[in-house]
């Protein structure tokens, strides 16, 4: 499982429905799945997970609940990363965005894609002597050094 989404409280249709019916509208994401996998085979891990990190759920009763399964993700293996291509090619002119970029920022898949498309573009306008758009994130690196230390060998 790699994402988890309560979808009210960010979503019109979903909050409009959890209004007028109550509990939720959760939207759970499983990205790197192998290529036998089928969704009765999936349903009751992807369940599990759900109330592992939601134990609330664990006594909720589903109201409805549709399955896609799609190969239409990039997959990258783990440890991978460092493979992926980056933002900058050695053509000044030519840069690449999308889910498959690496980004060296904790980004996910989707804010990956957008992401690296502001990157991509703020190159490119440097390239064209002109001020891209501010990227902001979390710090990639914890603030207490001691604590750094202590995640090397960890």
């Amino acid at each position: 499982m790699d994402n988890i989404s309560v979808l009210e409280r960010y979503e019109h249709d979903a909050a409009e429905w959890t209004r007028a019916h109550g509990g939720s509208v959760v939207e759970v994401h499983c990205y790197a799945l192998t290529s036998d996998a089928t969704v009765p085979g999936m349903r009751s891990r992807v369940l599990d997970e759900l109330h592992r990190v939601y134990p609330e759920t664990t006594t909720a009763g589903i109201v409805d609940e549709r399955h896609e399964l799609r190969a239409d993700c990039p997959l990258f293996p783990p440890g991978g990363f460092a493979a992926r291509p980056t933002i900058t090619t050695p053509e000044p002119g030519l840069v690449l965005a999308g889910d498959h970029v690496r980004v060296d920022l904790p980004v996910a898949l989707m804010e990956r894609a957008a992401t690296s498309g502001m990157l991509a573009a703020n190159r490119l306008l440097r390239l064209w002597g002109l001020r891209g758009h501010d990227v902001w994130s979390v710090p990639v690196a914890g603030r207490s050094p001691l604590l750094r230390l202590a995640a090397r060998f960890a």
